[in-house]
């Protein structure tokens, strides 16, 4: 019976020839120095490539396992490598372009950073860039009408010029002619999940930085870190935490831990989301989720979809 929900789950979220598809899919590293990743994660490429077949796949970040000082050069290098044998390339073949934002495990040591831009460099996505003068940190692009502009949100610091150019990049043709604008960054705003609801693990000044995406007239901010999924309002912003494979529980509900991947149908007017359980591929029914979680910087109010 499960096998047949999960068919039927892929045949009714065929994409129609006008719709524009994305598919969120964050937070998939295993433990430190890890060059394989877990069953979760090839079932939810499986899915992707085989069943939901996205314009774009996004990611909000940690596509590997470091932030390890002790980890040797070669190390960090195969874990890149095994990125794109079990994730970029099966999506390559596809032809479905993975962009991302560079989470913590990715880019928070300076090494690390070396290492992420190399890998990146010689990998860019293939996209309409609006901007990649600061790529693989920061970039915009446009697909079909969304507009996506990506900061370097790796660690709880986004400085003064990040701010500057993410503001300009809103206030760019290109941003004000789509009828959407996402901005993708790895830390959130305020907390969604009960083990990373502290001081570092959110972003600071967030109230400044939301502040510039609610005058941008963004229609969403996605972001990982807390492997959480909820999708909610932040004030006059609509946020969305993107889930993870290997999840964790909400601030103030225990025992709500579960791998989520995302799909997100862009239609007329709006956002349709529907989440997943990546380890049984079956919907999570939105109302299933808290009404309403007050962590950190919060509170956030749930939401079904965005507009």
């Amino acid at each position: 019976m499960r096998l047949l929900l999960s068919l039927l789950t892929l045949l009714t979220l065929s994409p129609g020839t006008e719709a524009l598809r994305l598919v969120l899919l964050s937070d998939f590293n295993g433990s430190y120095g890890s060059t394989t990743y877990p069953p979760e994660l090839h079932s939810a490429v499986t899915r992707i490539v085989g069943g939901w077949k996205p314009d774009v796949v996004l990611s909000a970040g940690d596509l590997i396992a470091g932030q390890k000082a002790s980890l040797k050069p070669a190390q960090v290098q195969a874990m890149w490598q095994a990125f794109e044998r079990d994730v970029r390339r099966p999506l390559r073949n596809a032809g479905i372009p993975f962009a991302f934002t560079l989470g913590n495990h990715d880019a928070s040591l300076a090494a690390d950073r070396v290492q992420a831009a190399n890998y990146w460099k010689a990998h860019a996505p293939e996209l309409p860039y609006v901007d990649r003068g600061g790529f693989p940190f920061t970039y915009s692009f446009t697909v079909q009408n969304v507009f996506v502009a990506v900061l370097d949100a790796s660690g709880p610091n986004v400085n003064a010029a990040q701010r500057q150019w993410l503001s300009a990049q809103l206030a760019s043709a290109a941003a004000r002619k789509a009828s959407f604008r996402l901005v993708l960054g790895h830390l959130p705003l305020a907390g969604v999940s009960r083990e990373k609801n502290k001081p570092g693990e959110i972003i600071r000044d967030a109230a400044s930085l939301r502040q510039i995406m609610e005058k941008g007239d963004v229609t969403a901010y996605v972001h990982g870190h807390h492997a959480a999924y909820y999708p909610g309002r932040l004030a006059g912003l609509n946020v969305l935490s993107s889930g993870g494979i290997g999840g964790r529980d909400y601030v103030g509900f225990p025992g709500t831990a579960r791998s989520v991947v995302t799909v997100l149908d862009v239609e007329q007017g709006s956002i349709r989301l529907t989440a997943y359980d990546a380890s049984t591929g079956l919907a999570i029914p939105a109302g299933s989720l808290p009404a309403r979680i007050d962590g950190l910087g919060g509170p956030l109010t749930r939401v079904t979809e965005f507009r």
